[in-house]
């Protein structure tokens, strides 16, 4: 757009001074026609330009047409008319009039209109040819879209030879690369989790037969905690590989926050204290949301430094509040898989728990931010996108 402007301005300006110089020439010669001896002109002159006699069309000339231009020298006047889309010089000399116009139409300016006409449908062509030359970067882009929001089954059927080609095929072969992978870690994740719930199950029935309650007890929180963590390998797996299915429906927010708490191991129920001060109902998957808000509880009673968590319920938001220090990591990597505070309080954690609850709000469209305040932990959920 920038050159065409540019362009246009370029050749408006020729323009003008075309049609300029061609009245100027006009004039001149319709001067030279009227003044001079006809055996003294040029070939060109006379070839070129006409000489009309006729009083009757001068006066229709110069009574119907527009005045351009008017020059009064001693023994000529002469008027630049323009007359139905035609130039004509009326002479008046020695109270004769002669009127002159050139028998061809004016070219030069014409030629200048045609070269625009021609510049601007090359530069037009040109951008045509540059817009379809990088629209397989614009389906390229596109699909790494897709393939950044989780969606494997995505190719790009570009065949040119050239460099946008080669990345195109490039993209494909590291698409069935990726596919491979996938297939690999779910076949992995099943496997080890089948074969974990096996033993697990096993040591829960012999604990049974155990007569020392204390060791009893001991040994059940042990398999307790295996088969939680089995549990959340699964739900990583199902997470990953889109294949978790959530079930909403409109229930009250104390309801969720309860089930999750049930969710709890016996001795840490009584360290959660909520407070309710609004009634909400939101439209979630009752099951799934209630592990997020489990994690997010195991997290804070294991990161207190009294082992207590509270829980607030207020402007349509949860807040998740416990004493403690500040985690030694930015605040964006703790959704991360696998990242964890590598302290004696964590050692058995996987590093799983916020990153399955970020997976889990994503899917109800609910956003977590986390803060630190006055030596609290806080991490709130907004709940107005699934209020209902």
């Amino acid at each position: 757009m920038l050159i065409i402007v540019l362009s246009s301005t370029f050749f408006y300006i020729l323009y003008k001074n075309a049609k300029e110089t061609e009245l100027r020439d006009l004039i001149k010669n319709a001067v030279l026609l009227v003044s001079s001896d006809r055996s003294g002109l040029s070939k060109n002159i006379e070839s070129n330009y006409e000489l009309i006699e006729d009083p009757e069309f001068i006066y229709t000339v110069y009574t119907k047409g527009s005045i351009e231009l008017e020059r009064d020298f001693l023994t000529i006047k002469i008027f630049l008319i323009k007359y139905e889309n035609t130039h004509y010089v009326l002479v008046n000399q020695f109270g004769i009039s002669y009127l002159v116009k050139k028998k061809g139409e004016f070219s030069l300016h014409r030629i200048v209109v045609i070269g625009w006409v021609m510049f601007n449908l090359v530069i037009l062509g040109i951008y045509i040819g540059i817009v379809k030359s990088f629209y397989p970067l614009k389906v390229l882009r596109e699909k790494i879209k897709a393939l950044k929001s989780g969606n494997l089954n995505v190719s790009i059927d570009i065949k040119n030879n050239d460099e946008i080609g080669f990345i195109a095929k490039e993209f494909n072969e590291a698409i069935n690369t990726l596919k491979k992978n996938e297939e690999t870690r779910k076949w992995f994740l099943r496997n080890i989790a089948h074969e974990l719930k096996t033993p697990i199950t096993k040591g829960k029935i012999a604990i049974e037969l155990l007569e020392d309650e204390k060791g009893k007890q001991h040994f059940e929180r042990i398999f307790n905690r295996l088969e939680f963590l089995v549990n959340q390998l699964m739900t990583v797996e199902k997470i990953a590989s889109k294949d978790l299915k959530l079930k909403f429906e409109c229930v009250d927010v104390k309801k969720v926050i309860e089930n999750a708490i049930s969710l709890l191991l016996s001795y840490e129920k009584p360290n959660v204290h909520t407070v309710f001060e609004e009634t909400l109902k939101i439209n979630v998957d009752v099951n799934i949301f209630s592990i997020a808000i489990k994690n997010l509880l195991d997290n804070g009673l294991k990161f207190s430094e009294d082992g207590k968590v509270e829980v607030i319920v207020k402007d349509k938001r949860i807040y998740f509040k416990n004493k403690g220090s500040k985690p030694p990591f930015d605040k964006e990597l703790l959704f991360e898989p696998f990242i964890k505070e590598t302290s004696l309080k964590n050692q058995t954690g996987l590093g799983l728990g916020l990153y399955i609850t970020k997976f889990i709000l994503d899917f109800h469209n609910v956003k977590i931010d986390y803060t630190y305040e006055n030596g609290e932990n806080v991490f709130t959920l907004d709940l107005s996108q699934v209020v209902c």
